[in-house]
């Protein structure tokens, strides 16, 4: 029977019978991420990088050598003019409206400094009462020491306090109160030092708020001076249209202040310019006369030096 059942079992090498449909053969293989592909997209990536790394290396190096040169000088002095016309084309209200929440953030960042010096005063009062504690701690070790020292006096060892302690009992303790009393020492110098800095981080806190309220009153009366302003325009308009000499008025203004700069700038030149040449001949005309008057004059003949 055994015979049967090997004879019936088919073999795995046994032939494939005709006429079988290979169900194996004719199943699709799993598809697998091909490595040249991986290879190809990392590839790829670094590139990129590449590129994008000597484009910004460029950029660096071209701001570098414009900012040098007559170019860049040119290229500032451009932007430059952008940005005050940019400014100016800003209406006065939106820029008070702006420097207002300026300050506001500003305020909030104050915000923060207040609760960095609140907690540094907590830490300092911290430390103040553990050093007063220490302190009271060590009057009653020394005063301890000094009863032990004369009560064992010569001896080896005493009985203190109903227990027993020799020599070196006391050298332990005396040396732990003095290692306590350099602690002491040590913390006392960092508070007076926490409290220095403190005491500087609370005055800064009181400039910054100074100069804050001055700026909020500054900005509340620049908008009661525009309001002002904007409302004597409006009851002197007219139906006539003067925009042409308004801006010429302008123009004239702008020249004007071009003068002013100019005047001024000659006064300062005039005022560092170097002393000309009759100027120092005077000078050491005053200085000779000076000299004849001192060393030949009346006065008391004074000894030649070197002289015999």
């Amino acid at each position: 029977m055994g015979a049967d059942s090997s004879q019936s079992a088919p073999s795995e090498k046994s032939p494939r019978v005709a006429g079988e449909y290979n169900y194996r053969a004719e199943r699709p293989a799993p598809s697998v991420p091909s490595a040249n592909v991986t290879l190809i997209q990392d590839k790829g990536i670094r590139i990129m990088c590449k590129k994008v790394l000597i484009a910004a290396v460029a950029v660096v190096v071209a701001l570098v050598v414009v900012k040098g040169t007559w170019l860049g000088s040119h290229f500032r002095m451009n932007a430059c003019k952008v940005r005050d016309w940019a400014k100016a084309a800003v209406p006065a209200e939106d820029e008070i409206e702006r420097l207002r929440m300026e300050v506001k953030n500003l305020q909030k960042d104050d915000e923060k400094h207040l609760d960095k010096v609140a907690c540094m005063t907590v830490d300092l009062l911290k430390m103040e009462r553990e050093v007063v504690k220490l302190k009271a701690n060590l009057v009653l070790e020394e005063g301890r020491l000094r009863d032990l020292r004369k009560d064992m006096g010569d001896s080896t060892f005493v009985v203190f306090g109903g227990s027993r302690y020799t020599r070196d009992d006391l050298r332990i303790d005396a040396q732990a109160f003095k290692a306590a009393e350099d602690n002491l020492k040590s913390r006392e110098d960092t508070i007076a030092a926490k409290r220095r800095h403190l005491t500087l981080e609370k005055k800064k806190l009181n400039e910054l708020l100074a100069n804050r309220n001055q700026m909020t009153s500054d900005l509340q009366q620049l908008e009661t001076l525009l309001a002002e302003e904007r409302q004597a325009q409006a009851s002197s308009e007219s139906s006539i249209d003067d925009a042409g000499y308004r801006k010429i008025r302008k123009d004239m203004e702008s020249v004007r202040d071009r003068i002013d700069v100019l005047k001024e700038s000659r006064k300062l030149r005039g005022e560092l310019r170097v002393p000309q040449a009759d100027e120092r001949k005077t000078q050491q005309t005053k200085e000779t006369d000076s000299f004849i008057e001192t060393r030949f004059g009346d006065a008391p003949k004074k000894e030649i030096v070197g002289g015999k």
